[in-house]
């Protein structure tokens, strides 16, 4: 039996103890390529170890998560966008401008998989804290 390669993640946040226990959590099931702590950084990873799938906060120094999935697009980089926040403010429009998910950082133990899943197979999904469901239901539009 011949194994898939592993898909590669770039997590970007700028709190330390959040990057790293984003990362952990990744590591169950994916390649983290790099970990960095703002969007200037993300979007130079991004863009010399072309990831799979990049999880990124949205609040951060330098440029926020939104602001670097943008530029890596002018950039003609399009690599699927997983935004993470405590708030849920704005979630639809982060969809609507080309994120593929949004993970409540509540949810991160829960949801972040399958949200790395369906933004690499090109499935929009909102964590169950943000879509404002029961905790076992996700949201995939």
């Amino acid at each position: 039996m011949v194994m898939s390669a592993k898909l590669r993640v770039l997590v970007a946040d700028d709190h330390e103890e959040c990057r790293w226990a984003i990362v952990r959590l990744l590591r169950v099931e994916f390649e983290v390529v790099a970990a960095v702590a703002d969007g200037s950084k993300l979007i130079d990873a991004a863009m010399s170890l072309l990831p799979d799938v990049i999880v990124s906060d949205i609040h951060m120094p330098l440029l926020t998560g939104m602001e670097a999935m943008e530029d890596l697009c002018r950039k003609g980089c399009d690599i699927p966008f997983v935004l993470v926040s405590t708030a849920n403010s704005g979630v639809e429009d982060y969809i609507k401008r080309g994120a593929m998910a949004f993970v409540n950082k509540t949810d991160l133990g829960h949801d972040l998989l399958t949200a790395v899943y369906s933004a690499a197979f090109g499935n929009v999904c909102v964590s169950r804290n943000a879509a404002g469901k029961r905790p076992n239901t996700l949201r995939f539009a």
